[in-house]
């Protein structure tokens, strides 16, 4: 891939991301998105490379929270899915809405094989692993964190208040 191919790609996925972050509906913005046949081709590539943003960050996410919380691996793992899904709740949406795609099935396995061993329940080749880790995102999923920033209560928002009643 050249260097124009790779730029030309993450402007795409990065213009997919924002625009499934507005919209949150589960839909992969492929006809909205110009450029994107001629950065991945189908949508099914484009859908694999929000997956690989995903994971990336799920990953990432792993390590931030063990440095912060690093006694109980499982509520570690927990908390970084419900913080990576709150700052990519359209990326997220696709992927819940495409879980059932085939060409998904071997990306959810590697997700669920990661979050069995990055909460210390099962290893890489445990057999039982995709399960355990599904069990972890069944976990993850039961409660969501909102990223959206609280309102302040300013002098201002106090003043307004006051004036309307």
């Amino acid at each position: 891939m050249t260097w124009d191919a790779y730029h030309r790609r993450e402007d795409v996925l990065g213009r997919v991301m924002r625009l499934a972050d507005r919209r949150r509906d589960g839909v992969i913005p492929w006809a909205e998105t110009a450029g994107a046949d001629a950065a991945f081709g189908n949508p099914t590539d484009l859908l694999r490379a929000l997956h690989m943003r995903w994971h990336t960050r799920l990953s990432g996410a792993f390590e931030r929270e063990l440095h912060e919380q690093p006694w109980d691996l499982e509520q570690v793992v927990v908390h970084a899915w419900r913080q990576t899904a709150a700052e990519m709740p359209g990326v997220r949406a696709i992927l819940d809405a495409h879980g059932d795609d085939e060409a998904m099935h071997p990306a959810r396995r590697k997700d669920w094989i990661l979050l069995a061993t990055a909460s210390g329940a099962a290893g890489i080749d445990d057999p039982r692993a995709p399960e355990i880790g599904r069990a972890v995102e069944d976990r993850a999923r039961e409660v969501v964190v909102d990223k959206t920033p609280p309102v302040r209560d300013t002098w201002i928002a106090r003043l307004k208040h006051v004036l309307a009643a």
